[in-house]
C-alpha cells in the first residue's frame, strides 16, 4: 500500500524549516513495519492512504478533503487520536533527515487551565504517557522532550532519573512550570545534561513563585544565564506584560517575548511605555519577530 503524509506547517512555512512532526514521525514508522510505502509531502501516483496534520490552526486547510485523514491540534479534532499501537512505537527519524535528538511525550495533558491554551481541552488532566526509553534512538545524544508540564506529572522523577543515568543532553522544549519546582526535582534536573532552562511568565498572578523558584535554582547553583522565560504579550493581564519583564530583567535572566495568537494566526494591536532594552533570546531567526514584538513595547 501507498500511503502519504502532509505536514500542513511545513506546506505553509516554506521560508523556514518546519519542527518535526512527531504524530507523522508515528505513522510513517507503523505503515513501514506493515510493509507499506511512505512519502511526506509528495504523493505518489496511486496513493491509497493519506494522513494530514498540523499544529497551529492557522495553516488548517480552508477546505477538508474527504479523502485525507485529518489530525493535530490545528484541525481542532481532540477527539482525532493515534491507536495505542501507533502511540507506543518509536517514531521514524528517518522521515526528517536533518533531525539530531530522540523527541516525544513522558506525559499528557496538564494541571493548570489557562484560558490562552488548548492543552487541558485536548488532552485533559495530566497523566503518565511513556517511558522516555520508548522513543530513545541510541545514534542521537540528545533528547527533546515535548511534555506539557513534566513536573506535575506522577512519573515526573521517575523521568529525571533516567535523563540523568543516561547522560542525554535534554530540552525541555514546552517549558518547565516554576510554580511546581520543588527540592526533590530541582535536585535531579541538576543532574541532567541541559543548556537550557525554559520556563513562563506568562500571568503576574504567579510572581511570587517566580521569585522563589530562581531564589531556590540560586540555591543549588544554577546559573542565571542558564535561565530563559518565555513571556506571553498581548493576552489577558497585557497591562502587566511590562511589569513581568522588568521583573525578570532584574534577575538578568533571558526572555523570550511570545506574541499571542489568535486562531485566525493575527496578533493583537498592543502599545505599551517601556524604554528599557529587552535581552534577546533564541535563534537568529527569529530575531525580527523578537524585534517587531519588542518594538511593541517601545
Amino acid at each position: 500500500m501507498k500511503v502519504s503524509l502532509i505536514d500542513l506547517e511545513m506546506l505553509k512555512c516554506k521560508r523556514r524549516r518546519a519542527f518535526p512532526n512527531l504524530a507523522l514521525m508515528k505513522l510513517s514508522a507503523w505503515h513501514k513495519k506493515q510493509g507499506d510505502q511512505v512519502s511526506l509531502n509528495f504523493p505518489l501516483a496511486g496513493t491509497d492512504l493519506i494522513y494530514a496534520s498540523c499544529v497551529f490552526t492557522w495553516h488548517k486547510p480552508k477546505e477538508l478533503s474527504v479523502e485525507v485523514q485529518y489530525g493535530g491540534s490545528g484541525i481542532g479534532n481532540y477527539e482525532c487520536t493515534l491507536p495505542q499501537e501507533v502511540e507506543h512505537i518509536m517514531p521514524d527519524y528517518s522521515l526528517y533527515p536533518d533531525i539530531r535528538w530522540s523527541m516525544g511525550y513522558t506525559s499528557r495533558g496538564c494541571i493548570r487551565n489557562c484560558r490562552f491554551c488548548k492543552v487541558r481541552a485536548k488532552e485533559g488532566y495530566i497523566e503518565a504517557a511513556a517511558e522516555p526509553a520508548e522513543f530513545y534512538d541510541p545514534r542521537f545524544s540528545e533528547m527533546l522532550l515535548l511534555d506539557n508540564n513534566i513536573l506535575s506529572a506522577s512519573n515526573c522523577i521517575d523521568t529525571l532519573k533516567w535523563l540523568a543515568s543516561v547522560k542525554l543532553l535534554t530540552d525541555f522544549n514546552q517549558g518547565l512550570d516554576i510554580r511546581c519546582l520543588n527540592d526533590e526535582n530541582l535536585h535531579w534536573l541538576t543532574q541532567i545534561r541541559v543548556r537550557t532552562y525554559r520556563f513562563a511568565f506568562d500571568d503576574i498572578g504567579y510572581e511570587k513563585a517566580v521569585k522563589s523558584g530562581i531564589a531556590l535554582m540560586d540555591k543549588v547553583g544554577i546559573s542565571r544565564r542558564k535561565l530563559s522565560f518565555y513571556v506571553l504579550v498581548g493576552f489577558g493581564d497585557q497591562d502587566y506584560a511590562v511589569e513581568r519583564i522588568k521583573l525578570l530583567q532584574s534577575y538578568g535572566v533571558d526572555i523570550y517575548p511570545m506574541i499571542y495568537k489568535g486562531d485566525d494566526g493575527k496578533e493583537p494591536n498592543v502599545t505599551y511605555n517601556f524604554t528599557d532594552t529587552v535581552p534577546f533570546h533564541g535563534a537568529r531567526g527569529n530575531l525580527r519577530k523578537f524585534l517587531r514584538i519588542a518594538g511593541r513595547l517601545a
